[in-house]
């Protein structure tokens, strides 16, 4: 099969959808190529945008730009364009009936291995700085859920002096699922809460607790497609602040915002193809003519006038490597990295790393080019973890460097 379209997207990621979405408000007639469901099913929902830089903490991540390497993202597209990206997907959001928040300065979400966690853009459901003005606090899990432990989560947070005093309580309510075959997980309650015995559940699970405590901290269970209005009604009804904790995969807040950009890309009207994998470029004179995935019915063609490549890093699939070399998978662009692979990693363990950092070098159009800043391909972008110069772990700047590239190269897109 062949298809010919304005403009391709590989990945459907935060970045993918993103570009896609921003190039078909453009007016592109766009295609999205996804070999999976993309990363934000197992993120945290909230959008990191800088966290730290050289291991220190930053109130607020655009003060804090001006001291990150020349050839980061951030720098590459400018703090104006990052800043544009937030308010969209801040509007997206709302739009979507999911109510997200941008402080002036980074928050400290609470997560379920009881740290804090800084982020810029949040859910209204995770926002924490209630704890900070009362002094009882329980902490809930379900009986049965896995990986959220409030013992673990109340002595870590006690670490914090901030939090030292603070009068925590465990509290562990009744497993809802009869005859769970397995451990059941954050998102197992989220959806069974979306259903009007689950919310009735949970509610009168709570009561009890919303007497004695005014904040109640608790895994992300509010819900799934309607979060912000269940957890608001429970709010409301019991009188409490509730506080969703950042959890790990599989990520219930990151799946929210997943829905709500799905339903926004196919209301734009965007040709979303799963289950395919692009695995070769067809490329004349630095410009790219089609690419070839691969599926379960075979090999196809997609054609079009430009192209933008977010497929994510080493984990996703959109760099390879091997002893001595790495390359972006697609067009087997070599990727700058020492022979040695011993120095790609560092003996600290939360010292700077290649692995985490490596990636496809580009312009400020996010156009690959080589060690001497020519362009190798002249209509191709690329977009999130694919792009190199940063550490998202280490920066806590994941699915801010994400948002903004994929804004960004979008942008661009549906301007030629």
């Amino acid at each position: 099969m062949n298809r010919k379209t304005d403009l391709v997207v590989v990945g459907s990621g935060l970045a993918g959808m993103t570009a896609a979405l921003i190039a078909a408000q453009s007016g592109k007639q766009v295609t999205i190529l996804t070999h999976g469901v993309g990363s934000l099913a197992i993120s945290s929902g909230t959008v990191d945008v800088l966290g730290y830089v050289d291991g220190k903490a930053v109130d607020d991540p655009f003060s804090a730009m001006g001291d990150l390497p020349e050839q980061h993202p951030y720098r590459l597209v400018g703090e104006g364009e990052v800043r544009a990206a937030v308010d969209w997907l801040r509007n997206l959001s709302r739009k979507g009936g999911l109510s997200m928040t941008a402080a002036e300065g980074n928050r400290r979400l609470v997560t379920v291995m009881g740290t804090l966690k800084p982020s810029w853009l949040t859910p209204d459901s995770f926002c924490a700085e209630a704890i900070e003005d009362v002094h009882r606090i329980a902490v809930i899990t379900v009986e049965g859920m896995k990986d959220v432990h409030p013992g673990l989560i109340i002595d870590q947070l006690q670490r914090y002096p901030h939090l030292a005093k603070k009068e925590f309580f465990e509290a562990v309510l009744p497993n809802p699922i009869a005859h769970a075959h397995r451990n059941i997980t954050p998102l197992d309650i989220a959806r069974y809460v979306e259903t009007p015995e689950g919310l009735q559940w949970l509610k009168d699970s709570l009561t009890p607790y919303a007497k004695l405590y005014p904040v109640l901290l608790m895994p992300p269970i509010c819900g799934m497609d309607h979060s912000q209005q269940l957890w608001n009604q429970l709010c409301m009804a019991l009188k409490v602040k509730i506080i969703e904790m950042v959890s790990i995969p599989p990520g219930v807040a990151g799946l929210r915002l997943r829905e709500i950009m799905r339903k926004a890309l196919n209301s734009a009207g965007v040709y979303v193809v799963e289950n395919t994998q692009a695995v070769s470029a067809e490329v004349e004179e630095g410009t790219c003519r089609a690419l070839t995935t691969v599926a379960t019915g075979g090999e196809n063609r997609w054609e079009a006038d430009s192209f933008i490549i977010a497929t994510g890093g080493l984990l996703s699939g959109g760099i390879s490597t091997a002893p001595g070399k790495a390359w972006e998978t697609i067009f087997g662009l070599p990727l700058d990295m020492p022979e040695q692979t011993e120095e790609w990693s560092s003996p600290a363990i939360f010292g700077k790393s290649l692995f985490a950092s490596m990636g496809v070098k580009v312009n400020e159009d996010l156009k690959p080019v080589d060690k001497d800043g020519n362009v190798i391909l002249n209509n191709v972008r690329f977009a999130g973890r694919t792009v190199g110069g940063y550490d998202f772990a280490a920066e806590k700047s994941g699915l801010g460097v994400a948002l903004a590239t994929g804004w960004h190269a979008g942008s661009l897109a549906g301007k030629e």
